[in-house]
This record gives C-alpha cells, sequence and structure tokens, in this order.
C-alpha cells in the first residue's frame, strides 16, 4: 500500500521579538490570508488527508488548521512534538508508526528541518537531496508505507504562490 506524505512549512508569523517565546509566534494577517489561498490550491490538486499532524508551535498548530478546515479533514489536527524541530528525520519517521493505516497524511512544520525530512523520504540521507521550503510551500512524497522501509518518489513540490495561482485558476 503507498502512502501520500505531504509536507508543509508553516504560514508568514510574526518576526521574534525580545522577552517572547519562539512557540509563541502566531501567524500574522498575510499569513493567515495567504496560507488559506494555498490550503484553497491544495484543494484543487485533490489533497485529502486522512490526518494532520502539527508542530506544536503556534505558527504551525495555526497553518495545520486552516488547512485541515480548507480541506475538510475528518480527523482533529493532532500535535506531533517531533515536528518541532531538532529532532532527526528518522525519529520524525519512526513515531509514524501509529498512523499506518492512513493513505495520505500532512507533516506540518518548520524549516530547515522539513527539508533534511524531505532529503531522509527520498534518499534515505537528510543532507543529500533538502528541498528549499518557503513558507506554506508542499511537497508531495509518496512512499510503500508508515513507517516507509525504503525511498520514496517526489510527486510534486509547490510554492506557495504555484498553490495560490491554481487556487486563483480553479483549475
Amino acid at each position: 500500500m503507498s502512502v501520500v506524505v505531504y509536507l508543509m512549512r508553516h504560514g508568514i508569523a510574526v518576526d521574534p521579538a525580545p522577552g517572547t517565546s519562539d512557540a509563541d509566534r502566531a501567524l500574522t494577517a498575510e499569513g493567515v490570508r495567504k496560507t488559506a489561498r494555498v490550503a484553497a490550491g491544495l484543494r484543487q490538486v485533490g489533497v485529502k488527508p486522512d490526518l494532520v499532524l502539527s508542530s506544536p508551535l503556534r505558527r504551525a498548530e495555526e497553518t495545520a488548521h486552516l488547512v485541515a478546515d480548507e480541506l475538510a479533514v475528518k480527523a482533529a489536527v493532532e500535535l506531533y512534538p517531533p515536528l518541532a524541530g531538532g529532532c532527526p528525520a528518522r525519529d520524525v519517521i519512526k513515531g509514524l508508526r501509529p498512523y499506518r493505516a492512513a493513505r495520505e497524511v500532512l507533516l506540518v512544520g518548520h524549516q530547515p528541518d522539513l527539508g533534511a525530512l524531505a532529503s531522509y523520504l527520498l534518499t534515505g540521507s537528510e543532507n543529500l537531496a533538502p528541498l528549499p521550503f518557503k513558507k506554506a510551500g508542499v511537497a508531495a512524497i509518496v512512499v510503500g508505507g508508515l513507517p516507509p522501509r525504503a525511498a520514496g518518489m517526489l510527486d510534486w513540490f509547490l510554492t506557495p504562490g504555484q498553490l495560490r495561482a491554481i487556487a486563483a485558476s480553479g483549475t
């Protein structure tokens, strides 16, 4: 059984400020607007995740909820601490074992960790082919199952601008 793993970077967030926690940084109004349009683009290209796993950092969680709402995901967004950053890709992947029945899963996290995770899914190494995710950019990687035991295949990698254009065109 093949599984599509969607990797998505969070949308545009407020800049870090002295005295505030990085974990509490929210999406900006522009980030909310643009991420909602990206989500509409994801709907247009047929993304239908069974579940959405999000980094527990606020900007990622807000992104995950915007996308889950647009895509009418039946399951609640789940916080997945390994996506918070700094966790080796192999450990992020190993933690997906409880979700092995899923056919499509959306993981919302941060750069550079998502780029390394994409490389790991595609090559078995975090460093061979890291993808340069822009804010609200998305990659679709097809793997043999969860957790994957062999290299996956990149189905597509779209920038937020491309996804917003898809949403605007209605195709």
